[in-house]
């Protein structure tokens, strides 16, 4: 399950927009007196009507909860809004933020302007255009829950979801901050983690916006309802004695406690194995303390960083022992391809590799995720990785059955 939460509205697209000139409407409904008018137009050309209008600092950050409120601004029938001596502005940099709407379908526009210590009597004229949105998506890597992403200037925010994964679903062009933030619960001030520079409407990918703060994993109240249940299923900082090493007859496994390193504190579990065939196995594992319904699980997310021959496999397990004292396992897992840096991994169980027949015994989700016993990591073909922070979506803890 991926979710988001708005806050405010969509972003627009943004250009450096201060004129006084106006040639396409009566010069008398653009006198603006030493004040300050806002001159906006829609896509065709034609006048943005009773549209509504945001003003805000450059620097604004909606999720300041001690951001001044602000009274509605609209234009008027020939989509101008005029601000007299009693509204203007403070000396500053500002972003004029326009919402109208033709035919049913919201147009949006956005221009920045500078107010001078001094309005000169002519005043101050912003022409805005607003154009068709688009939707944008992209990442970010931190072990911080709840996060925020933020648009700098803007009445915009997402929250971002389980997997590191955020959406606005309406942006227009343009070239934008993109901020992401945590909150204090004390004052209610955003702590900034890291941004980066959006382009809205070209070819490129956005960027994996990093939080280059990397403290410890804050966790959400349990009776919050605005965060997704989840807890920490292990952080390695005691150690590693919940989990076991287990590997076939001609490959081996060792599994410590190490330091993180590279640039992460505390501690984390160090795997090694060595394999001399594709059918031999090592792994990582831990037993669960029974059966354990997880057909409502919504993702897991956990650090890692290695060299591995292939890849990793995560594996949920189902671990049986007969009256004749034969066990049997079979399992749903799926493989991740690791990087010599720490990472933030996700997968949800829409990412589990389907049932298939390559002697690993994965018979699919859907047949093991009511009765998992055990939790895998596979250690590939042989190399070694590290791996800490391991969290679980959709659950407060794992209960086995009775």
């Amino acid at each position: 399950m991926k979710w988001t939460k708005c806050i405010g509205v969509s972003a627009l697209t943004m250009f450096m927009a201060c004129s006084n000139d106006s040639k396409d409407v009566a010069a008398g409904s653009l006198e603006t007196e030493n004040s300050i008018a806002f001159h906006v137009k829609l896509a065709d050309g034609g006048v943005a009507a009773k549209a509504k209008v945001i003003i805000n600092t450059s620097d604004y950050l909606v999720s300041d909860a001690n951001a001044p409120e602000q009274d509605e601004l609209f234009t008027d029938k020939d989509g101008i809004l005029k601000l007299d001596r009693l509204h203007t502005l403070p000396e500053g940099n500002y972003v004029v933020e326009v919402r109208s709407s033709l035919d049913n379908t919201e147009q949006k526009g956005v221009a920045t302007f500078d107010v001078p210590k001094n309005i000169p009597d002519s005043g101050i004229v912003v022409p805005v255009t607003t154009s068709l949105p688009h939707s944008l998506s992209g990442t970010v890597q931190t072990n911080k829950f709840p996060v925020w992403i933020n648009i700098r200037g803007l009445d915009y925010a997402v929250q971002v979801d389980s997997d590191g994964s955020y959406e606005f679903e309406s942006l227009p062009d343009g070239e934008f901050e993109f901020v992401l933030l945590s909150t204090n619960e004390e004052n209610d001030k955003p702590t900034i983690l890291g941004a980066a520079n959006v382009c809205v409407g070209c070819d490129k990918k956005p960027e994996t916006i990093v939080d280059t703060t990397y403290t410890e994993v804050i966790i959400p109240d349990e009776d919050s309802s605005e965060t997704l249940v989840h807890f920490v299923f292990d952080d390695f900082e005691n150690g590693v004695d919940a989990w076991y090493p287990s590997h076939s007859p001609y490959a081996t496994a060792l599994l410590e406690s190490a330091e993180a390193g590279e640039g992460r504190e505390g501690l984390a579990a160090h795997f090694m194995c060595e394999n001399d065939s594709a059918f031999n196995w090592a792994l990582m594992g831990q037993y669960l303390g029974g059966t354990v319904d997880m057909s409502e699980l919504d993702s897991i997310v956990f650090w890692a960083r290695g060299s591995v021959e292939n890849y990793i496999s995560f594996s949920f397990d189902i671990v049986k022992e007969d009256s004749a004292a034969n066990i049997t396992s079979v399992k749903s897992w799926t493989h991740i391809e690791l990087s010599d840096q720490w990472t933030r991994y996700s997968f949800t169980p829409a990412d589990m590799i389907e049932a298939d027949n390559d002697n690993g015994g994965n018979v699919g989700w859907d047949a093991v995720k009511d009765s998992v016993t055990n939790i895998s990591i596979f250690g590939g073909a042989g190399g070694e990785f590290w791996i800490d922070d391991i969290e679980v979506f959709g659950y407060e803890k794992f209960t086995p059955k009775e």
